[in-house]
């Protein structure tokens, strides 16, 4: 294993006490700067300056930073700098305020340490707030060096797009993480509650092979649901985006923005036999007509039988229904059945999250009565792969129905 690399430079560090801070910069680019900051702040931490952005002005850049002890968040940009030092505001109330500056203005931040408080100014409005000291403020300490690899924004959306934003819906989901690894030649995310899975990935960059082994032999690491969502909303339109990863972190950033975040701990379940070798039964379909009939019969499936719908395969297509005593209903999808579908039964809510991940135009559902699942794959992108376990059904009613 080659040896371990650092990860750019650290996150800046305070400076002894009693600094003062006085800069100037556009409106647009604070408002920028301070979105991205303070986007891991935490709500109401019982640790008052844990709900503080720690400011920086340094070397003529601005730097705001905000944690919430598992994961930490700094963004810079240059400015006007006529006098270097640090401090910590009120972070919901700094973007509050610069949010609701005038576009394009020049705003003045002014910092003495002798009268602890902030003053911000734009055009004749002027704001303060109180502070507390910069070297109080709970910066988390990472070790910031292991594998290390470059990978496009619109990657991240890729691998998490799908995995976390739709299975952190999931109500009482019992896995929140997602398995970011290497497979093969592949990096992969994988998200899963036990019975609905969704899996997608991209060639692997040089260097992620590095990834830590998990407790199974594989390379790769869990993160958290807000880990990832965080990652695709501070990198999402990037390029070129610099991760390390160790057991015990992961970095992520560009020139401009710094994040990091804990990692979940334990060993993620084996996943492999669920998304390989599909039936050779298939049903070919539109996803968005899929999807308006599991919304129209969705709502009649009852939590008590698992938010059951019953599907089929007929020579009108594939059939979703549903029936109890809070009512119920059948439609027919216009599918490419090759094979035989027996009746099964799927949740309702798993289906319709499964849909909704699938943002293509035509997706191949695999039933396989064997192995009792369904397996989902989308031909518009091959590396975009879903499975969901099979419930059983105890009538008949989607075995052949007719409209009338």
């Amino acid at each position: 294993m080659p040896p371990a690399r650092r990860f750019g430079t650290s996150f800046p560090q305070t400076e002894g006490r009693g600094t003062s801070v006085k800069l100037k910069i556009n409106r647009d680019k604070l408002a920028d700067i301070v979105a991205r900051g303070v986007s891991s702040a935490p709500k109401n931490s019982p640790a008052v300056i844990a709900n503080n952005a720690r400011i920086i002005a340094k070397d003529g850049v601005l730097h705001v930073a905000t944690t919430d002890f598992s994961m930490q968040v700094e963004a810079s940009g240059e400015c006007a700098m006529e006098r270097e030092g640090s401090t910590t505001v009120d972070a919901s109330k700094l973007k509050m305020v610069v949010d609701r500056l005038p576009k394009g203005v020049e705003v003045t931040i002014d910092y003495d340490d002798s009268k602890h408080e902030m003053i911000v100014k734009a055009g004749r409005s002027r704001t303060s707030f109180p502070t507390l000291a910069a070297e109080d403020w709970p910066a988390r300490q990472y070790r910031e060096e292991g594998a290390t690899f470059t990978i496009d924004g619109s990657d991240f959306v890729k691998l998490f797009g799908h995995t976390a934003t739709e299975l952190s819906t999931v109500p009482n989901s019992p896995m929140q993480g997602v398995f970011f690894h290497v497979t093969g030649k592949r990096l992969a995310a994988v998200g899963t509650t036990g019975m609905i899975l969704i899996m997608t990935s991209i060639p692997a960059p040089e260097g992620a092979e590095e990834m830590p082994v998990d407790g199974s032999g594989r390379p790769g690491i869990i993160l958290s649901a807000e880990t990832v969502s965080q990652i695709i909303r501070l990198f999402r339109a990037a390029e070129d985006v610099q991760v390390v990863i160790n057991e015990h972190s992961i970095f992520v950033s560009t020139g401009t923005t710094r994040f990091c975040s804990s990692l979940l701990l334990g060993t993620y379940p084996n996943y492999t036999p669920l998304v390989s070798n599909p039936s050779e039964t298939r049903i070919r379909l539109e996803r968005d007509a899929c999807a308006s009939a599991v919304a129209l019969l969705e709502p009649f499936a009852q939590k008590d039988q698992g938010y059951r719908l019953q599907c089929a395969g007929s020579d009108e297509g594939f059939v979703v229904a549903v029936g109890g005593q809070t009512g119920g209903g059948v439609d027919i999808v216009e599918a490419d059945i090759n094979g035989e579908v027996a009746s099964f039964g799927l949740n309702g809510q798993y289906l319709k999250t499964m849909l909704g991940a699938f943002k293509v135009s035509t997706i191949a559902l695999h039933p396989d009565h064997t192995n009792r699942r369904v397996l989902f794959q989308a031909e518009d992108e091959p590396e975009l792969i879903g499975a969901i376990g099979m419930m059983n059904i105890s009538t008949e009613m989607a075995a052949g129905p007719k409209h009338d």
